[in-house]
């Protein structure tokens, strides 16, 4: 059956347009979660909910204020400190069933904060105040346009087929994926990498998943959604320098950027060229809300970011495929 997707479309433009125009004319920390908080608000909620969002938002500032409290429990306690993260991500991995949107907001803001605590230059309360104001700000982007463009009710019927699938728990592979994660997690720690910290992000975002085929499958998929996205967003930095100085006019050039991922997220021919759409996104996005100046292109930082997540995840993509030959050699 044909559905007009039209006015979800235009809420999610919305979403992004505004969202990415308030992550460049602010400098909080954390400000790329601006345009991702406003667009999953949106895509969620038929109309805003304040209860909803905060059910749904608080995850991230509070796992950001909670790993500054640990830094700050287990200073100079460094066995301490690795056995109670490794203890953080198993809990996360094994409740991952319980709250897929959560889980992985947990993973990253604990993660962000543990990680850039290790530097001592680095004022860790201004950054958590920071997502704290990032969120905010998201979520009355959200209420605007939802206000703006209200939803119609959705059939309880809907709402049973949106609920997240229970996905079936095997200590073994999630111990697998813990692991993973734990040992990137602590190479960040030891050695000074927080740069590409966002290729971490990107590795811990697919290991969310706890299947190691599937992780295996989505590997290769996410390493060109980030390549792609990357470039885009460099060209896109070529045309617009020196436009942002102009309100409406970078507005107007980021919403056709947009407009054709959202198309194909909406109208694709098939579930695969919506998922690969909807990913594209989120990996446009986040180069442009981390990188984007008005005094010229981003090509070596968006480079570099490119090459940060396609090196971590060939390595994840080698690891997985040794794990699955070794699945099978131990069924054989």
């Amino acid at each position: 059956m044909y559905i007009n997707h039209n006015k979800e479309l235009m809420r999610n433009l919305l979403a992004i347009v505004l969202g990415l125009m308030f992550s460049k004319y602010t400098t909080y920390s954390f400000n790329f979660e601006i345009p991702i908080i406003a667009l999953t608000t949106v895509g969620t909620m038929n109309k805003f909910s304040i209860k909803i969002f905060i059910k749904d938002n608080w995850w991230l500032f509070a796992s950001a204020a909670l790993g500054v409290v640990v830094t700050q429990i287990f200073n100079q306690k460094f066995s301490l400190f690795y056995i109670f993260t490794f203890g953080i991500f198993f809990t996360c991995f094994y409740y991952i069933d319980k709250n897929p949107k959560a889980i992985p907001n947990i993973i990253l803001g604990y993660s962000f904060t543990t990680v850039y605590a290790t530097y001592t230059k680095i004022n860790m309360e201004v950054m958590v105040y920071d997502v704290f104001i990032v969120t905010v700000l998201g979520g009355v982007l959200g209420f605007f346009i939802l206000t703006l463009l209200p939803k119609v009710e959705i059939k309880e019927k809907k709402i049973e087929e949106m609920s997240p699938k229970k996905i079936t728990k095997d200590i073994k592979t999630i111990l697998i994926v813990t692991v993973i994660i734990f040992i990137a997690w602590i190479s960040y720690i030891i050695f000074d990498i927080k740069d590409t910290f966002f290729a971490y992000a990107a590795l811990a975002g697919i290991y969310g998943n706890i299947n190691i085929e599937k992780i295996h499958k989505l590997t290769p998929v996410n390493i060109g959604v980030h390549l792609i996205g990357c470039l885009l967003a460099t060209v896109y930095s070529f045309i617009i320098v020196g436009l942002d100085k102009f309100f409406l006019l970078f507005g107007l050039s980021l919403a056709i950027l947009f407009f054709p991922m959202l198309y194909y997220k909406f109208y694709g021919d098939s579930d695969i060229i919506k998922s690969v759409s909807n990913g594209l996104i989120g990996a446009t996005i986040m180069p442009l809300s981390l990188y984007l100046t008005p005094f010229g292109d981003i090509t070596s930082k968006a480079g570099a970011r490119a090459l940060q997540i396609t090196t971590i995840l060939m390595i994840s993509l080698v690891i997985t495929r040794i794990l699955i030959f070794l699945q099978g050699e131990t069924n054989g």
